[in-house]
């Protein structure tokens, strides 16, 4: 994967760092060149930047192997100096050896987006399979911790070579990183607390989560506890009495619209029914028998209305009563503290531990 990569490295870092000045040469006459202007002051930082470049590009490609961790951290100066691509690149392949290969691809996309269409074809078709293959294997871990500032030493063992180890720094928030796949170790570290190993075997474009407690467990101290923590909630304010609506008007109110909707359905219904079937028979009638029959209807239509009128009175005196019953509703007022407050709170010491009691009588 990295071969194409590697073997472009050294030919581009040398171009960016020749500073190349093209002159016209004209002739005066007598063949007398003409004098030649003062050169423009040239950006101090794009000097460092250099620098920095070339230190990178050395450690690199040292005879006993590529430093990678070294040559990292100038070419991340050189970027920071003069925001060159060139840098991104080294960045890029340096974070692909050291196997962070979400940092890796991330770096190689920039420079690819800026300078893809300066690159030789072949080179740049070859870069594009290499990131497609990372992109492909590359594992993802989400690390973070209960405190800030937490060093995390991730050791891959390969099954041939030596071991690789990063270092990252994570926090609260949690870090998310792209890994190489393999047998990893990481190790939290944070002062004040012994080291917490998490060993994992992280498989191709896997995806893990891992919280490091270092507060988990913590004995419970006297220490930083103050007067308040023992006897409650002193300062808050006062409960402002209530004004809850008793069940009495619940169950008043219902029965009045109960009485309502039999009144409407007595009156409305039943009584109108049985009118209208009086109102048809009335004045038909000829014998002792039909005469007997519509004096019922007769009876019926006035039984009907009189309990109708008393459904309505029901449900006019029920919705009064749960009136009165609502606005007259009596005020709750809240509980009054104890006036006596008596608590135990544990406390510890190198030399011993024991039971605190704070109270107020």
């Amino acid at each position: 994967m990295r071969s194409a990569l590697t073997r472009t490295f050294s030919a581009i870092t040398a171009l960016a760092m020749l500073a190349t000045a093209c002159p016209a040469l004209a002739q005066g006459k007598g063949g007398k060149k003409p004098p030649a202007e003062p050169a423009a002051p040239e950006d101090p930082n794009l000097v460092e930047a250099k620098k920095h470049m070339e230190a990178g590009a050395a450690f690199y490609n040292d005879p006993s192997g590529h430093k990678c961790e070294e040559a990292y951290r100038e070419f991340k100066k050189a970027f920071d100096l003069s925001g060159s691509m060139n840098a991104v690149k080294g960045m890029g392949l340096c974070a692909m050896e050291l196997e962070r290969d979400g940092e890796a691809i991330s770096l190689l996309e920039k420079f690819l987006e800026a300078k893809g269409d300066q690159l030789d074809p072949a080179d740049k078709q070859q870069m594009e399979t290499d990131l497609k293959a990372l992109r492909s294997v590359v594992a993802w871990v989400t690390l973070k911790s209960d405190r800030p500032g937490v060093t995390i030493t991730d050791v891959r063992t390969p099954a041939r070579g030596f071991p690789i180890t990063n270092r990252y720094t994570i926090g609260l928030t949690g870090t998310r990183i792209g890994i190489h796949p393999g047998t990893h170790e990481f190790k939290a570290s944070v002062e004040g607390a012994p080291d917490q190993v998490w060993k994992v075997e992280i498989t191709n474009g896997g995806k893990y989560d891992r919280e490091f407690e270092f507060d988990k467990g913590k004995p419970v101290t006297a220490e930083g506890f103050t007067e308040k923590d023992f006897l409650g909630n002193e300062d808050k304010p006062a409960e402002q009495p209530s004004r809850p609506v008793p069940i009495t008007v619940f169950v008043v109110g219902g029965a009045a619209i109960a009485a309502g909707v039999a009144g409407a359905i007595v009156g409305g219904a039943l009584a109108t029914g049985a009118r209208a079937d009086f109102d048809a028979s009335n004045g038909k009638a000829n014998s002792k028998e039909e005469l007997q029959v519509l004096e019922d209807m007769r009876s019926k239509v006035v039984t009907l209305n009189a309990v109708a009128d008393v459904c309505f009175g029901l449900a006019a005196s029920g919705a009064v009563a749960a009136t009165v019953l609502f606005v007259l509703r009596p005020e709750k007022k809240p509980a009054e503290p104890p006036k006596e407050s008596f608590a135990f709170a544990p406390w510890a010491i190198p030399q011993g531990g024991g039971m605190m009691a704070v109270g107020t009588f």
